[in-house]
């Protein structure tokens, strides 16, 4: 039952990859730049192009249709000379007839003629003669209210236009019903030839955009391809200058973050150098001291006891370097695990320097402690304990014997400041900017008298990030060392 369980468990957890590698693809589907970028600049061309050509036939149509206006017009001119003489009513237009008959037929169409009580005097198609006809149109014509009118319908304009008589009277009211055709031929040529303008320019908008949207990713499938290289284990400085402004920007970005990379990876085989020098040195330690005693009989008692205490003192060390590590660890995951909680600074300074003062008097060493005013602020008492701890501890160690300490805590209306000046041996120029690596030491020999492990100031600056603030130093060599503290006081105001 047991082993049934087991591999039924081992088949879920091979499965759950499975089924997550799946929806990953699911969802992976992503647009191509290169398509994209290709339908964008056709469809912006086309819809230029598309826009001229309705512009440029609707611009060709109005002009056709006012030349067919201004030839219209001119005939009502002619019409109105054959008739100008008196009053439709009471003239003889049969010797007209004839002259009207050939100016309708240069229109293709037909001419009616009324006089001014709104009856056909003339009708070239002889099919309306003396019918009255009326509308809205003909009699604004006929009244003065328009000069002239234009009605368009599929085949024909119907254009109406006054007869005057002698004195510029309207006496009457010509209409003018001319074809369209020669128009609405044209108009069909030039749509179809724009439709193949059209087509022609999206071809060629279609490979002018491909080439386009080559070249603007031609840089970027340099970089990814340079990028994969780095992935399969070849790196290097990526040297792409490109064409474009923003491909050497990430260009260079990519440069920092992997030259970030890479002193990151330093600092990680650094650490586990150290992490693996610093464990075994105590075991090493009390190997040679148990072998010592192995090789040796009847060893007296006090020689016993002498190198058990100082087994006992590396299992101590030992495990400090374990405690550090693991407090290490915590402090550099985010701030999620810490407790804040509202805090009397003032009295927690106390209690550390209450705590610290024992270890300062066996040095002949003197904590001055100076608070300007009452400070609360939402810290973990825990964590900031032993980060301010850490400062001040780091300064009884690496002082002069009978030195001093300077505390101080102030704050302004958002944030709290400590300050740590001690009268140490300082920290030379060079060494100033890794005083917070792990397992860092300017001396190294002097740091393992003092039993440090290298990592209290690591700790400390870990904790003060998670608590939004900043941590400085200023060093001189033979004069001191002095370490500066802002924290925000306030989650709140801190934008947690």
């Amino acid at each position: 039952m047991e082993n049934k369980a087991v591999s039924t468990e081992t088949e879920k957890a091979e499965q759950q990859p499975q089924t997550g590698g799946q929806s990953q693809k699911e969802g992976s589907f992503r647009l191509s730049q290169k398509l994209t970028i290709t339908f964008l600049i056709l469809l912006l061309v086309c819809t230029f192009v598309f826009a001229a050509l309705v512009v440029t036939c609707l611009y060709t149509k109005r002009r056709l249709r006012d030349d067919l206006e201004h030839r219209l017009a001119k005939g009502a001119e002619q019409l109105d000379e054959m008739l100008i003489g008196g009053s439709l009513r009471e003239m003889d237009y049969y010797y007209c007839n004839d002259d009207i008959s050939t100016l309708a037929s240069a229109f293709a169409g037909r001419i009616i003629v009324l006089d001014d009580n709104y009856r056909v005097a003339v009708d070239t198609y002889h099919k309306l003669d003396g019918r009255i006809l009326l509308d809205s149109d003909i009699y604004k014509v006929m009244t003065g209210k328009l000069d002239k009118y234009a009605e368009y319908s599929d085949q024909y304009v119907h254009y109406v236009s006054p007869v005057t008589s002698g004195d510029n009277n309207i006496s009457g009211v010509a209409v003018i019903v001319a074809a369209t055709d020669s128009i609405d031929t044209l108009l069909r040529y030039q749509r179809k030839l724009s439709y193949v303008i059209l087509v022609l320019i999206g071809l060629f908008t279609v490979i002018l955009a491909f080439l386009i949207a080559r070249l603007s990713v031609c840089d970027i499938m340099k970089l990814r391809k340079h990028v994969e290289n780095m992935k399969d284990g070849f790196l290097s400085h990526i040297d792409i200058k490109g064409g474009f402004r923003e491909t050497c920007i990430l260009t260079n970005d990519i440069n920092k973050v992997f030259a970030q990379a890479q002193v990151l990876e330093e600092s990680r085989q650094e650490f586990v150098s150290n992490v693996s020098h610093e464990l075994k040195t105590p075991i090493t330690s009390m190997k040679v001291l148990s072998e010592s005693l192995l090789m040796q009989e009847n060893v007296p008692a006090d020689m016993y006891r002498e190198f058990m205490k100082d087994i006992v003192s590396e299992i101590d060390r030992e495990s400090q370097i374990i405690t550090d590590l693991l407090t290490l660890v915590k402090t550099e995951k985010d701030s999620g695990n810490l407790n804040f909680e509202r805090t009397d600074i003032n009295e927690l300074m106390d209690v550390i320097l209450k705590r610290l003062n024992p270890l300062a008097r066996k040095r002949n060493i003197d904590i001055s402690y100076e608070s300007f005013r009452d400070v609360e602020a939402d810290i973990d008492k825990v964590k900031f304990t032993l980060a301010i701890s850490n400062l001040i501890e780091n300064g009884i160690k690496y002082n002069i014997e009978g030195g001093s300490i300077r505390v101080s805590l102030n704050a302004d209306y958002n944030n709290l400041y400590i300050k740590v000046a001690d009268t140490g041996v300082g920290i030379p120029d060079d060494c100033v900017d890794h005083i917070f690596e792990r397992f860092y030491r300017v001396d190294k020999a002097r740091s393992r008298d003092t039993g440090g492990t290298g990592l209290g100031l690591s700790i400390s600056k870990n904790i003060i990030t998670l608590h939004r603030g900043t941590i400085n130093v200023y060093s001189e060599p033979g004069k001191g060392t002095t370490f500066t503290v802002r924290v925000p006081m306030n989650r709140e105001k801190d934008g947690e």
